[in-house]
């Protein structure tokens, strides 16, 4: 699975940054995060996901790392989960560049991942489709986030 986008975002560079680090804000962003906390900060985090996938639902626990960061430009995480009733395991990688465009800025999402076990076995069709759309409607609630 691999997707691009590049998001607008109504916000200078520094106060997506600030955005992208506040965790209950960004938590009401990703659809299907249900909860998420920091156990170390700027570097670890645990989440916990639901999604429905075609005919599969799958509730996972995430481990996120932060594999990067340099202030108001650039983050990177890595996202590891796996659903223990179903087995579906989740692997992920996430790359977040912020641009300056006058008042504003845009967003370059590139999200990388692998899906194994049973939601694998649906097929990369139905499993990217789902990610565009999750990245798609992130972009749309952080908008909303930044307009207050």
């Amino acid at each position: 699975m691999n997707v691009r986008r590049a998001l607008p975002v109504a916000l200078p560079p520094a106060a997506l940054w600030k955005l992208l680090w506040d965790v209950p804000r960004i938590v009401g962003c990703v659809p299907g995060c249900v909860e998420a906390r920091e156990v170390e900060p700027h570097r670890r985090y645990t989440a916990q996901m639901s999604q429905r996938v075609g005919p599969i639902s799958l509730s996972l626990p995430l481990d996120v790392s932060v594999t990067g960061a340099e202030p108001d430009c650039r983050l990177a995480l890595l996202a590891r989960g796996r659903d223990p009733v179903i087995g579906a395991e989740i692997a992920m990688q996430v790359i977040l560049v912020i641009e300056a465009q006058g008042e504003a800025s845009v967003l370059h999402v590139e999200a990388e991942g692998r899906v194994l076990g049973k939601l694998g076995a649906l097929g990369h069709g139905i499993i990217q489709r789902k990610a565009e759309e999750a990245v798609d409607e992130f972009g749309a609630r952080l908008q909303r986030a930044a307009a207050g």
